[in-house]
């Protein structure tokens, strides 16, 4: 059951990864990004961290296929999130005037970096 979760999580990272390729502007609309934002730059950069995740996907897939390294990529995607959640904290503090993008994609890292957290503590 467990190895379905994370072939689940692995999808949904993945996922998440391709939709700024597929609707960039659409999303970051979604996510409250201010309109006047969106142009190739912010794109570009949507882009890149869509690569990252479909990346971080891949790996899970990796993993369950090689146990051995299935702790390592848990925890490794477990910090990315972590990572975005220090991220996000940056223009929440500096009051940046991009509250509601980056309450929302809080919403995406927080429960992303719990779930990573507790397969790992489950698959141990």
């Amino acid at each position: 059951m467990l190895h379905h979760v994370i072939f689940a999580m692995g999808i949904g990272r993945i996922i998440l990864g391709l939709i700024p390729f597929v609707a960039a502007a659409r999303s970051a609309h979604l996510l409250g990004f201010p309109e006047s934002h969106d142009n190739p730059t912010t794109r570009l950069m949507a882009r890149f961290f869509g690569v990252r995740d479909v990346g971080l996907g891949v790996l899970v897939f990796y993993a369950l296929s090689h146990p051995a390294t299935l702790p390592f990529v848990l925890l490794f995607n477990a910090c990315m999130d972590l990572g975005d959640l220090s991220a996000i904290s940056i223009p929440l503090v500096k009051r940046q005037g991009i509250d509601r993008a980056a309450w929302s994609s809080l919403g995406f890292a927080l429960p992303a970096a719990v779930a990573w957290l507790v397969v790992l503590s489950q698959s141990a």
